[in-house]
């Protein structure tokens, strides 16, 4: 199902007044999820018989985030938390007033994984029981580093299938990936180091990026160097999450073909050949143990372990099907 199919089953629920109360919309916050989420708000605010026109001033009003019926929380700068005092002051306490409209409200969490333990937990009592006419928007990444307590509450649209990693480092990552030399202490070591240097390459592309930003943004210019770094740290873990997931569907890919699953649903195609090698040396436990590796490898580098450690640990735990 497509993203436009997807929207269209929130749009018909929106239509008959009976919308989930969250969702929890899984892809790029500044792409994707984004591009949903103001889909789904101008549908909500649009002005016009057939929503959303995309072109009146309620529909302009969400894109330029001048609706003050939307709420929207970002993490804060420096820390690149979503704090439980922004949760408690800048969205319970908003939500919990009379519509400006007299329609709906909503509460926007682009980065919603960025919560803490703290303002998940303040958040979700009020996710459990929203005022009348509230609707919330969480746009995520790493839907695993939310509490599981909060994703059960959310109907979950998955927008990874739209993602990837970009080139050339796609292919430079596949292309180590389908190495013949994984299986021994030593070539595993290189493969990880030759991943992480793209790692390296990509944080590099992260800050210059961001970099590049200020240079051309008034309004940043007045940053510190904290506020900068902090920047520059969230945008390389956005970058970085394509690179994981890279890695999740090569692994995910094995896994289905060694189940016999259909090939037409694997994402590497032009590495079919490889995978279907590699599975049919690999028992099915081992194909979900590697998945299992590799999203492991994902929450360790949200806990700020070293990107190349955890990279040279995981893979050398993986049975590869190398012979």
């Amino acid at each position: 199902m497509d993203a436009d199919a997807k929207f269209a089953m929130v749009h018909r629920a929106i239509e008959i007044g009976h919308p989930a109360h969250g969702y929890l919309i899984v892809g790029p916050v500044r792409g994707a999820a984004l591009t949903f989420a103001e889909r789904i708000l101008q549908t909500l605010f649009c002005r016009e018989t057939v929503r959303p026109c995309g072109a009146c001033e309620g529909c302009r009003r969400v894109t330029t985030r001048l609706e003050p019926d939307i709420h929207w929380i970002f993490p804060e700068k420096k820390s690149r938390i979503i704090s439980v005092e922004q949760i408690r002051e800048n969205l319970i306490r908003e939500v919990t007033q009379t519509a400006l409209s007299g329609g709906w409200k909503a509460g926007v969490l682009v980065g919603a994984d960025r919560m803490n333990d703290a303002s998940a937990n303040t958040f979700l009592k009020t996710l459990e029981e929203p005022p009348e006419k509230t609707i919330f928007l969480l746009l995520c990444e790493n839907p695993q580093s939310l509490l599981p307590t909060v994703v059960s509450r959310c109907q979950r649209i998955d927008l990874d299938l739209f993602r990837d990693l970009e080139e050339p480092w796609k292919s430079r990552v596949l292309e180590i990936l389908a190495s013949p030399l994984w299986g021994q202490t030593l070539e595993n070591l290189a493969l990880s180091s030759a991943l992480a240097a793209i790692l390296g390459e990509i944080k590099e592309e992260a800050e210059r990026r961001v970099r590049e930003e200020t240079k051309q943004s008034a309004a940043m210019v007045e940053e510190d160097d904290d506020v900068l770094e902090a920047r520059v740290s969230s945008r390389y873990r956005e970058m970085r999450a394509d690179f994981q997931l890279t890695l999740l569907r090569w692994y995910r890919d094995l896994m289905v073909l060694r189940a016999g699953g259909d090939p037409g649903v694997v994402f590497h195609k032009p590495w079919l050949e490889v995978l279907r090698e590699r599975a049919a040396r690999l028992p099915l436990d081992r194909t979900f143990a590697n998945l299992g590796f590799i999203e492991d490898s994902v929450r360790q580098m949200e806990r700020s372990i070293p990107d190349d450690t955890v990279l040279a640990y995981t893979l050398d735990r993986i049975d590869h099907g190398v012979v």
